[in-house]
């Protein structure tokens, strides 16, 4: 789902002698925000990294609060003006789930960005811009929360997962990972589970006196906060390469679930051959442990997995060449890559 709104004018930034359109692409998510401004050719002018912007975290004010101040940042870096950008992709995350809320949304980011023309969009769209470009196939994302899009060659999309935490959706990501450490390490501490590094570390990180601990952090002191919790599967990564066996099996169904996703997709639309998957977020840099065993499953269902042409804050920024309908041309992805 996109929304664009439109501006009658065309703004261009003089920068050394010469005519400039500048291009914005922004990643917003529940764990950070990232912004980067290009110019009409690919080059990164600036970029800037804030805090998390998810609404229902951080309510509108606080979505307004960091995109105005990612805009800033980049500005203040460049010789862009406001009025020198062409064109604005900002990915939101939660945009287009509540239809009422999504109303709401586009009136915050309007308040920071008009009169710059402005595409919003979900932040799945640009995962699987930076992904596979504008190709056909699968993108799965797995940061703080799981979800995958799919567009197949008769230009159908489909969404699948991305079903909230709160009710033991999000699985494969890094919030479910966090749950599943916590959940192995309980039942290591009463005898459900035998012993392994897992214990003695989580132990040791969080200075641990009594096991029962552990409840102490996640629900008191973190309120069992979102992305608190999905940091934890940093050390079921830093484990699972010191291959403990409890990490490991937890990667292994990470590595399960999110392959559901993508053979649901994969199923319910129209591909004529071989599907290309590709993935994108923090759950990912676990490397082997988890894509292993993804790509062992995917295979056996004519899918291939393949690493991504970039990052997601580089997805936004192609999709705003995209929507200020810009030909994307060799050089521009080589200089948005570099």
């Amino acid at each position: 789902m996109v929304y664009s709104y439109p501006q009658n004018s065309l703004y261009v930034v003089q920068r050394k002698g010469f005519s400039m359109k500048c291009y914005l692409g922004i990643d917003s998510g529940g764990t950070k925000t990232k912004f980067l401004l290009v110019d009409e050719n690919g080059h990164k002018l600036a970029e800037s990294n804030q805090s998390a912007s998810h609404y229902l975290q951080v309510g509108y004010d606080g979505l307004k609060s960091v995109l105005q101040a990612g805009l800033q940042d980049c500005l203040n870096q460049s010789a862009c003006t406001k009025e020198s950008i062409h064109h604005i992709f900002a990915s939101v995350a939660g945009y287009g789930d509540i239809e009422d809320d999504s109303e709401h949304i586009i009136q915050a980011v309007n308040e920071v960005f008009y009169p710059i023309r402005t595409t919003i969009g979900n932040d799945v769209e640009n995962a699987y811009a930076g992904g596979l470009v504008d190709k056909t196939g699968i993108v799965l994302i797995a940061g703080t929360g799981s979800i995958g899009l799919g567009l197949d060659n008769d230009g159908n999309s489909l969404r699948c997962g991305g079903w909230h935490h709160i009710f033991g959706g999000d699985e494969g990501s890094g919030y479910w990972i966090g749950c599943k450490l916590i959940q192995e390490f309980t039942m290591q501490s009463d005898g459900r589970s035998n012993k392994t590094q897992l214990y003695s570390h989580i132990k040791t990180k969080f200075n641990f006196v009594n096991d029962s601990d552990i409840l102490k952090l996640t629900v008191v002191d973190w309120d069992f906060d979102r992305t608190k919790v999905a940091a934890l599967s940093r050390e079921v990564s830093v484990l699972a390469h010191q291959n403990d066996p409890a990490s490991l099996r937890i990667l292994n169904e990470a590595a399960f679930e999110l392959s559901r996703i993508i053979i649901a997709i994969k199923n319910q639309l129209n591909f004529s051959s071989t599907v290309l998957a590709s993935y994108q977020g923090g759950v990912f840099k676990s490397g082997d442990p988890v894509l292993i065993p993804l790509k062992e499953i995917l295979i056996k269902h004519n899918i291939e997995l393949i690493p991504p042409f970039s990052s997601p804050d580089i997805g936004s920024v192609i999709l705003a060449f995209k929507y200020a309908h810009t030909p994307l041309t060799e050089t521009i992805l080589r200089n948005l890559k570099a």
